[in-house]
């Protein structure tokens, strides 16, 4: 019992020592690894947007009647003048058209007479009691329908002497021919496109932008327009109209750009570059991916480095727009300043991060 009793003390010993001088302190936690870059202030972040001249007014020039076309006098680029021939329809089939019209009126126009003549004889039959009132009454009748037959008549020669007039498609003012919609032989209805003619003075830029970036994009922003040939002058472009319908599945909306004092050189469906003019001020842009917070409250991690330890803060931000996954910093950041831009959703605020390796 006594042997028991000495194990059961030698045994407590440890725990004993252990408890007086406490638990193993913990290992320090490692610093975190992230993804960072420096911040840089660009006073011309140029966006360079590619884009074609269109004319401002376009319009389409059709018949005003039906027919076959017979020629197409004209071809796209081609510049024409007020009253100059565009195209005519086949005057052969018109003027037979106008010939039938003619006699289905001499037509009726003699039917007209004659029952005009027969009502004059029924009437006198029953003023001498010979005809019957309801011989008069169809007499009196089939001179009434013989005389719309004949007004009929005469508006389908009006018809068709108006058809013969609009056989020839003439232009009435100066304009550039962009496209022919139609060959020579096609038979076309009344208001059909035969050809797309634009003011050739009325000239405007057109470009696609980024939806996210029209959407952002003030209203009397400036555009420098460079022609693709190098030794044409840049011109100066301001927004005229932003397309309110995204014009492709890459989410791109329509700009129309007013062009102030184009040289000739920029005609309708030269190739040109639009640059967006940023006033000359300090752009900074980040990755998207450095973004956290809310959408109303965009915050980074910044890295701060006392000399010892890099620490990380969440920093409120404020964003002008996003476009091609970068944000445009309005506010909030300098240049300079280290943010993190991978795994920003799985850091706290003051953590220590690892030390930057260039």
């Amino acid at each position: 019992m006594t042997r028991a009793f000495l194990l059961a003390v030698s045994l407590l010993a440890p725990i004993g020592v252990q408890a007086e001088t406490g638990a193993p302190s913990p290992e320090p936690v490692a610093p975190r690894p992230v993804i960072s870059e420096i911040v840089a202030a660009h006073p011309a972040v140029a966006r360079v947007f590619s884009g074609v001249i269109r004319g401002q007014n376009v319009t389409m020039l059709a018949f005003q009647t039906a027919g076959r076309v017979a020629t197409m006098d004209v071809s796209p680029s081609d510049l024409i003048e007020p009253g100059q021939v565009i195209a005519t329809l086949d005057d052969v089939t018109l003027e037979q058209d106008l010939a039938s019209a003619r006699a289905a009126l001499e037509a009726t126009e003699a039917e007209a007479r004659l029952a005009a003549s027969q009502l004059d004889r029924t009437e006198t039959l029953f003023d001498r009691g010979i005809a019957s009132d309801a011989e008069l009454e169809r007499a009196r009748a089939n001179r009434e329908s013989t005389a719309a037959q004949v007004e009929s008549a005469r508006a389908e020669v009006q018809q068709a002497e108006d058809a013969a007039r609009y056989a020839t498609l003439t232009a009435s003012r100066p304009g550039l021919v962009l496209s022919t919609e139609v060959d020579p032989g096609t038979v076309v209805s009344a208001g059909t496109g035969i050809v797309q003619v634009a003011d050739p003075d009325g000239r405007e830029a057109v470009i696609d932008i980024p939806e996210v970036l029209a959407e952002t994009l003030p209203s009397d922003s400036t555009f420098e327009i460079r022609h693709h040939s190098q030794n044409v002058p840049p011109v100066i472009a301001s927004l005229r109209l932003i397309e309110p319908v995204t014009q492709t599945s890459l989410n791109t909306r329509r700009l129309r750009l007013r062009l102030e004092d184009p040289p000739p050189d920029y005609r309708i469906g030269s190739l040109i570059t639009a640059t967006l003019e940023s006033g000359g001020e300090p752009l900074i842009a980040i990755p998207v991916s450095a973004i956290t917070g809310t959408e109303d409250e965009p915050k980074v991690w910044v890295v701060s480095n006392n000399g010892e330890e890099r620490k990380v803060h969440l920093t409120p931000v404020t964003i002008d727009y996003t476009a091609d996954g970068f944000a445009a910093i309005k506010d909030g950041l300098e240049a300079g300043d280290e943010i993190v831009t991978r795994g920003v959703h799985s850091l706290e605020d003051g953590q220590t991060v690892g030390v930057r390796i260039e």
